[in-house]
């Protein structure tokens, strides 16, 4: 059985909390009042344990947080590295925003079902710790969040229906109107009841902070209206998401305007010393018709053609057939150079971004401590910052003075550096720049470009290459439009060797050995994205687009090209685009990252459970994950798999297993794979297409979305399974519910036409698509060429106007 809490066994000293009791509580306590003593002796109580052989805390809560730089703070034993996924989850500065909030509780144990009453989840104005919290919002029970009692594991489990607030502060409340199997009221266990009694003095123990807290969510829970007894309340902190991304944007604007990024990323922001003099400037260095870059094109060759040496003749001749006119398209090649926050040594897979500054919260719990406080505004002075703007409440100033610290090391009193760990956080956003990559990129532009042109980014799919653009680019360009595309992060030209490629395993860039690097993995190539659009207005303004297809092109600052992303592309670029255009008019940085559109194919988000749900990657994952954790996995693949680590072989295995292994097998490594998922997603949320896209306004920015009905890459709904309740945010539809409110039913606006800066989203009829009929057809078979067609033209057209009309689309393959 899963179990939703953790072990206190192995915490920081503070956290294993003395005369606090055991919860064997048989007779009166004195420390007790009666409606306490009440509440310790219901027949089922809430397992939450502070002393014995079985200590356990319920997450999320405040416990298991870092007071000093809000970070996890979660028990990780004698396996600190990061390839624990525990540990992984100590570099978040706050818990998950869409995984369930999940209770266990002991005794008489729960039935299935709703619960309708007894549970309280609540936001708060500020922390528990500020200067006045009050509730903010109460969330209603079966509106805002379900709430689920599981007889299996005798949990609660807490499903909220959107994503909860990022870097925001809440308070999560359960009382005795919950009631057991038995329909008897729940109650507490002999630490809650310790930290909740006004009998006993805590005064001088580690006990002091908690009981404080404790005390004060449940006079703010009575506020709310949570008027019955309380069995358990906690306060958590959830996650910033996206912060990295809008920080590391406004930082590098910084350095355009002052003349160069070495002017922010300083001494140990720049550990490698790379010349950070030509970022972002993009050399385009030959122009050929079509036909001849494809042709000579090794890269498709390696990625596209090794057993059809005549893939490229019908990619050539499909054009042909279709009218799309080859002589008229021409291909430039060349690089961008865009700075790389990841290693490529012998760590290239186990070191994730590091921080180019000291954290702000420990900088700014050092000068609350008298004996640091003179030490460390000595040194913030003499590196330029002004202390007071830092410690005040201007937040765009705030970061300012925060980027003055790149590079620089701060040491306390006694010589020791403070926070030498270098996480990124909300208070330490800005990664250091390990290297300038020379990125490859495919440019393909119609024979005349002029001021009417538009320009779309393009980015593709994991274990693809960005030479897929062959396939249908002409029909964007064709259409007057101009698309230019790059390698993903560890795929295509951007392999690190024959190896350590995406294109070879797909695991070195989902990495699930260590989900710090995959998240950053995810977090570079949504910078990337954001790198390619910053490139193209910085190279123009400079000039050097003179001579070259874009020579003639509309001014970048004023006409914003479009994002497209087919898949992990669509993933990034959802997640690029919302950090691309985040808080620009406030910014001043608009000319250089405003993207104008969104185009979207076979792409969704809460990214954990959409590859966990997918048919393709979803056994392969499972096999890992379980092989690492579980014994019985372990044995039963011993003797049933060959175990030559090919995905193929994993992936049979895996299935062999879901056919043949036992129930206690089973439930062992779904306890693995639930615990493996909860520390992937909260790790992901912050780089997440479905968090970040509340940074995206769907009725004000063009959106334009497709899915295959029944897409077994990437799915369209994924469920997270609670009795009685399916509920969950995974999938191409509940992003599209997220930033467009709309669902398929729903897909295209009625009229015609559809109005410029509306949004669509298509489903396709499954029949005769799949999840890459989007780049190219999988067959022969002219039901699918149809649906391709369809697939491109609609993207073609949304490319030129920004919308869709509606009376254009086939409905013949259309849901």
């Amino acid at each position: 059985m899963l179990k939703h809490s953790f072990s206190l066994s192995i915490v920081a000293a503070a956290l294993l909390l003395a005369g606090c009791g055991d919860d064997k509580t048989s007779s009166t306590n004195p420390d007790f009042n009666a409606e306490v003593q009440a509440l310790l002796e219901r027949d089922t109580k809430i397992d939450f344990t502070l002393q014995g052989k079985n200590q356990s805390v319920p997450v999320p809560t405040f416990l298991l947080m870092n007071p000093n730089d809000g970070t996890l703070n979660l028990p990780t034993g004698s396996d600190s590295t990061l390839s624990n996924p525990r540990a992984a989850m100590n570099t978040m500065d706050g818990w998950s925003t869409t995984m369930p909030l999940v209770f266990d509780f002991k005794g008489a144990g729960l039935a299935d079902g709703s619960v309708s009453g007894g549970v309280y989840l609540v936001k708060l104005t500020e922390s528990l710790t500020g200067e006045n919290p009050r509730p903010e919002k109460v969330l209603t029970l079966g509106s805002d969040f379900n709430a689920i009692t599981s007889a299996a594991t005798d949990t609660l489990t807490i499903l909220p229906t959107s994503d909860l607030a990022p870097s925001s502060e809440y308070i999560v409340v359960i009382t005795d109107e919950m009631m057991d199997a038995n329909g008897n009221p729940v109650g507490t266990s002999t630490s809650y009841a310790s930290l909740k009694s006004t009998n006993k003095d805590f005064t001088g123990t580690a006990l002091e902070k908690p009981a404080t807290v404790i005390k004060g969510v449940e006079k703010l829970a009575k506020a709310a209206g949570a008027n019955s007894p309380i069995v358990y309340s906690t306060w958590f902190s959830t996650q910033s998401v996206g912060d990295s991304l809008n920080y590391t944007k406004l930082a590098t604007a910084a350095g355009f305007d002052a003349g160069s990024l070495a002017a922010v990323w300083k001494a140990g922001a720049n550990p490698n010393n790379a010349d950070l003099s030509d970022a972002y400037n993009i050399d385009i260095t030959g122009t050929q018709d079509y036909q001849t870059a494809l042709n000579g094109d090794a890269q498709f060759t390696q990625y596209f053609d090794p057993n059809d040496e005549n893939i490229k003749a019908k990619v050539i001749g499909a054009f042909n057939l279709n009218g799309v006119n080859l002589a008229d398209v021409q291909v430039s090649t060349g690089t961008i150079k865009l700075p790389y926050y990841l290693e490529t040594d012998s760590n290239w897979n186990s070191q994730p971004f590091e921080s180019a500054t000291p954290s702000l919260a420990k900088v700014l719990n050092a000068l609350q401590d008298p004996e640091q406080k003179a030490t460390i505004a000595a040194q913030l002075t003499g590196a330029g910052v002004d202390v007071a703007v830092l410690t005040g409440n201007d937040k765009s100033q705030i970061v300012n003075e925060l980027f003055k610290l790149a590079g620089v090391t701060l040491t306390k009193a006694d010589g020791s550096q403070l926070g030498p760990e270098r996480i990124i956080t909300r208070y330490s956003p800005v990664p250091q720049i390990k290297s300038v990559q020379e990125v490859p990129f495919l440019l393909f532009t119609p024979a005349k470009v002029d001021s009417t042109t538009k320009l779309t980014v393009y980015q593709h799919g994991i274990g693809s290459a960005k030479e897929n653009a062959y396939f249908f680019a002409p029909n964007f360009t064709n259409a007057g439009q101009a698309v230019m595309a790059i390698d993903l992060p560890l795929h295509g030209q951007r392999s690190l060797d024959a190896e350590r490629s995406a294109n070879v395993d797909v695991t070195a860039y989902l990495n699930l050995n260590n989900l710090a690097v995959a998240r950053d993995n995810v977090r570079q190539s949504a910078l990337d994205v954001m790198g390619v659009r910053a490139g193209l207005t910085r190279t123009q303004l400079m000039g050097g687009f003179a001579g070259t297809p874009l020579a003639t092109i509309s001014s970048f600052t004023t006409s914003a090209p479009r994002l497209l992303g087919h898949s992990l592309g669509g993933i990034v670029g959802t997640t690029g685009f919302a950090a691309a255009n985040r808080d620009n008019a406030d910014a001043g940085v608009g000319p250089y990252y405003d993207f104008s559109a969104l185009s979207v194919a076979n792409s969704g988000g809460q990214i954990a459970n959409l590859l966990l749900g997918s048919d393709s990657f979803g056994p392969l994952i499972k096999h890992s994950v379980a092989f690492k954790g579980s014994a019985a996995y372990q044995t039963f693949a011993g003797n049933n798999c060959t175990l030559d680590n090919s995905a193929e072989n994993n992936v049979i295995c895996y299935k062999t297993f879901e056919a043949n292994g036992s129930e206690s097998a089973q439930a062992e490594v779904n306890g693995v794979v639930q615990q493996f998922n909860y520390a992937a997603q909260t790790l992901l949320d912050t780089v997440d297409p479905y968090t970040n896209a509340t940074f995206i306004d769907g009725s004000t920015t063009p959106i334009y979305m497709q899915q295959v009905d029944g897409d077994d890459t990437v799915p369209n709904d994924v469920a997270y399974t609670v009795p009685g309740v399916v509920d969950n945010f995974a999938g191409s539809e509940p992003l599209a519910r997220k930033f467009l409110g709309k669902v398929p039913s729903e897909a295209v606006d009625t009229g015609s036409p559809v109005q410029a800066g509306s949004s669509s989203f298509v489903t396709f009829k499954g029949d005769n698509a799949s999840h890459s009929t989007f780049i190219f057809p999988q067959s022969e078979a002219v039901a699918e060429q149809a649906v391709h067609a369809e697939m491109i033209g609609q993207a073609v057209e949304f490319g030129a106007a920004g919308s869709l009309n509606a009376g254009n689309i086939d409905s013949s393959v259309v849901n």
